[in-house]
């Protein structure tokens, strides 16, 4: 008896450890990253660089704040880059029919079609990943042929793309808008039944079924929201640039899924949440800044980030919850 209760006890401090691990992890991971890149480049941790960087990580952390919910349901979206890049193609596209309020519109449709695909993807009972890998095909294709595969200028009357491109208080809007997702979002996750719903379809969905929850709703919803995560993240791109193109944000997917893993999500479910995310779309987008430091070329980059998810994966996956990998 007393060797079952040590087994028990252990068992229990071990799982706290991998807890409090999981759960600061990430934060001394970044923390260790921006201190490094201070030693090497003082210059990283002045003000100006700071905003800087800030406003050029918004895009990165709009699309892993939107690809976390999925992936923290059981499923993933893989749609998100195609979305934030025909956001940009669309804004431009449909400025002679919406005026100023073009990016506003878009952002909602970007949240029907999302909405769309999560209903897709749970009533037919197809996995997320070929269904988002699918649309992901048909957004870059649509973007090109709406763009004629051409870079357009942003016209200048959108109120929302004016007011993200701007500053308040030396703080970038795109920034001011981020914490404002994060704060919205949190509080619906936290105060609302869909927060538990999310997670109990991570942790088991045959549980989840089991206590009423509805796969379907939630599935919609957050692939809602992830699309509308994207269309925002596009926005922030196109504020920046000032131009839209049907590849503006092609190379972003891997980074979204690579800030959600370093973040401390689990990619098999069940474990993560806002904050975390926020936090490894912040390592992401510093690790750009470190291999650019260190010498990388920016066509090797891509080499790291590959890395760094394997290895972020490999950390993060829940085994004992998955039974066989395949």
């Amino acid at each position: 008896m007393q060797n079952a209760l040590d087994t028990t006890l252990i068992r229990a401090l071990g799982g706290q450890q991998s807890t409090i691990l999981r759960a600061l992890g990430p934060m001394l991971v970044l923390i260790a990253l921006v201190l490094a890149s201070a030693i090497i480049a003082p210059g990283v941790l002045e003000t100006d660089s700071l905003v800087s960087f800030l406003s050029d990580a918004a895009p990165v952390i709009a699309l892993v704040i939107g690809g976390t919910l999925p992936i923290l349901a059981g499923s993933i979206d893989l749609s998100v880059a195609g979305v934030a890049s025909l956001t940009g193609v669309l804004v431009v596209v449909l400025n002679p029919i919406f005026g100023p309020w073009t990016s506003i519109t878009v952002v909602l449709i970007a949240m029907c079609f999302g909405a769309a695909q999560g209903w897709f993807h749970a009533w037919l009972q197809l996995p997320s990943f070929i269904v988002t890998l699918g649309t992901l095909s048909i957004l870059s294709g649509l973007a090109l042929l709406l763009s004629n595969a051409t870079a357009e200028p942003i016209p200048d009357n959108d109120l929302f793309v004016t007011w993200l491109a701007d500053n308040t208080a030396q703080i970038p809007n795109t920034v001011i808008a981020l914490i404002v997702i994060v704060a919205v979002l949190g509080t619906l996750l936290r105060y609302l039944r869909l927060g538990r719903d999310i997670y109990a379809l991570g942790t088991g969905e045959r549980a989840a079924i089991m206590s009423a929850v509805n796969v379907i709703a939630v599935r919609t919803t957050i692939f809602a929201v992830s699309a509308g995560c994207a269309s925002i993240a596009g926005l922030f791109l196109i504020s920046v640039t000032t131009f839209s193109s049907p590849t503006l944000a092609g190379n972003l997917l891997l980074l979204s899924i690579v800030g959600v893993v370093l973040g401390g999500t689990a990619i098999s479910g069940g474990v993560g949440g806002l904050l975390p995310a926020v936090v490894g779309g912040l390592i992401t987008s510093w690790l750009r800044i470190v291999t650019v430091i260190i010498g990388v070329q920016p066509t090797a980059q891509n080499i790291v980030f590959g890395l760094t998810a394997l290895v972020a994966v490999a950390l993060t996956t829940d085994r004992s919850k998955l039974g066989i990998i395949k």
